[in-house]
């Protein structure tokens, strides 16, 4: 069973693909893409690709149903304040 206290402070999607974050994603075609997220929204990722040993430099938009898995370095939680009542 999973406490409640991990439950509350484990990441979110938005957390983990906002801008800024760096991430690899596989598709399914096979591919592995590293960059950087611009944007996301209902049809898929955006991501500023930057890879020396390819020419694939510059935007690569994914639609959701071409990732087969996306891994995020590291997950950056946001900071929410809490309000005095």
């Amino acid at each position: 069973m999973v406490s409640q206290e991990w439950l509350a402070q484990a990441p979110k999607v938005s957390d983990a693909l906002k801008k800024g974050t760096d991430v690899s994603v596989a598709t399914w075609s096979g591919r592995e893409i590293t960059g950087v997220v611009c944007d996301r929204e209902e049809a898929g990722l955006l991501l500023d690709v930057r890879e020396p040993d390819a020419d694939s430099e510059g935007y690569s938009f994914l639609p959701w149903s071409s990732i087969e898995q996306v891994k995020i370095r590291e997950v950056e939680q946001r900071r929410v304040k809490f309000l005095p009542g």
